[in-house]
């Protein structure tokens, strides 16, 4: 058998989109900027690598195009990374396929929010896996390819590289990654990263010059960089020299991050502004006092209502769209729900769209039980107790008041409240569609959806094209 000399990863797509499956969902794109950063180090360190997303492709379809290229078999490893739960049954089929073709072939599997919580019960349900990385790998990559080193689930600082997009496959439809820091550690009880010390933020002028070069990765066309860190927490100082530094260097780049509604001070946001931030993910999560303790968000939570006011009245008033992230917690009740959707309502006019969802509990029985527990204290039950151990993700029965069935309509409801589809398209559009995807597109996607699973409202289509005859009509009779 003929084996080649690439290093291949795989990024495992899912067999259906994590929230609702309509045309749409199908659609986005989410890049792994965690499996690119270990095969820019390998490819640094002189290796032939390519990375593959199985994005919502057929696992199949997608080993075949590897084997017909002839990347594989190869005499390294074949690199798996699992993105999140909902990406493990895609895994599971794709490294069947492999196995099957070349039964040598040495799968390493990684993905550090599902191997790293229990390698031992992944191994159960991912037999064909030769080697398990739980944690962060650029320290272990290079011997992951010839050895198995003895792996646990440790914290790497972010990479001092710029990752090289052009080793994705059809990486222009992809809108690049930037990562800015690691870590998280404000102990909210939902997240994974909340026992995770955050990483303080590297030289402001390092990060513009990664910026940079990822433009000329792209040719100099227009890019809209999304700086990944699960605590974006900069200092005034920092944004101002990062203002200061993308000036000087000329740097016209549009760019998104994601923070805490409480991590940044309006100063901050005003100097990120001016260094070309224009979107921006904030997790509010709640507006209910009671549900921001229960979170563990803040133990002030009139001072943290305040400050997500001042940042977002902030972003409206310096051209930043703010998306706010609500979650329907453990508890919830009409009464905490209706706290929430009358603050949102009190701060519409500074938001340019909502997502909202129910709390999972994501991992197996290890990890999940303890946030389980939790939750059945204050009033949630489990969907399905044995989810955890066969899939690794459990929803829940929020309250007597939110069954699951309840907290979608929910989600749903309050989504389209803040988002009709002109939002939606613009803020997913910035980040998550293929670069070449128009609204064209997106109109003839929307029209092939089931209405009742999007959230946004939609327009109608028969209503529109009247608005638009007699705006004509009015125009010609001037």
């Amino acid at each position: 058998m003929i084996r080649s000399s690439v290093v291949t990863f795989v990024s495992a797509g899912m067999l259906s989109p994590k929230k609702r499956d309509h045309v749409l969902a199908r659609q986005q794109l989410y890049l792994n900027y965690g499996a690119l950063s270990l095969a820019t180090k390998l490819q640094l360190a002189g290796h032939d690598v390519a990375l593959f997303h199985g994005e919502h492709r057929d696992p199949e379809d997608l080993f075949c195009q590897i084997r017909d290229s002839g990347r594989f078999p190869s005499i390294y490893p074949l690199m798996i990374s699992i993105p999140s739960f909902y990406a493990l049954p895609w895994a599971q089929a794709f490294c069947k396929l492999a196995k099957a073709a070349d039964p040598e072939c040495r799968l390493v599997v990684g993905g550090r929010w599902v191997v790293g919580p229990d390698p031992e019960w992944l191994r159960g349900l991912l037999p064909q896996a030769d080697v398990l990385a739980p944690g962060l790998s650029e320290g272990v990559i290079e011997r992951l390819l010839t050895e198995s080193p003895v792996l646990k689930r440790v914290a790497e600082p972010a990479p001092g590289f710029t990752l090289n997009h052009l080793l994705v496959d059809g990486y222009r439809r992809y809108q690049p990654s930037v990562e800015a820091s690691r870590g998280c550690g404000m102990g909210c009880a939902f997240c994974e990263e909340r026992d995770i010390k955050v990483e303080k933020l590297g030289d402001a002028a390092t990060l513009a010059a990664s910026m940079a070069l990822v433009g000329e990765q792209y040719n100099g066309e227009e890019i809209r960089p999304y700086l990944q860190s699960s605590m974006f927490l900069p200092t005034a100082r920092w944004a101002s020299a990062f203002a200061v530094e993308t000036a000087r260097i000329g740097l016209n780049m549009a760019w998104r991050t994601e923070t805490r509604v409480d991590a940044i001070t309006t100063q901050t946001l005003v100097s990120l502004a001016e260094a070309g931030l224009r979107v921006i993910d904030l997790g509010l999560e709640t507006a209910s006092p009671r549900q921001i303790l229960a979170m563990r968000k803040a133990d002030n939570p009139d001072r943290y209502l305040r400050r997500a006011s001042e940042l977002l009245e902030t972003c409206r008033d310096h051209g930043v769209m703010a998306k706010v992230n609500v979650l329907l917690y453990a508890g919830e009740t009409e009464e905490t729900l209706a706290e929430t959707t009358a603050w949102l309502d009190a701060h519409a006019n500074a938001i340019a769209g909502v997502s909202v969802g129910p709390v999972i509990a994501y991992g197996p029985p290890k990890t999940a039980d303890l946030l389980l527990d939790d939750w059945r204290r204050l009033g949630a039950r489990p969907v399905d107790t044995t989810s955890a151990a066969s899939t690794g993700i459990t929803t829940m029965h929020l309250s007597t008041a939110f069954p699951a069935e309840a907290a979608e309509v929910a989600s749903l409801q309050l989504s389209r409240r803040f988002m009709d589809e002109d939002a939606y398209f613009e803020l997913k559009s910035f980040s998550y569609y293929p670069r070449d995807y128009r609204r064209a597109d997106f109109e003839r996607d929307v029209a092939a959806s089931d209405p009742a699973k999007l959230p946004f409202t939609v327009r109608r289509r028969d209503a529109a094209r009247v608005d638009h005859d007699q705006t004509f009509d009015e125009a010609n009779l001037k």
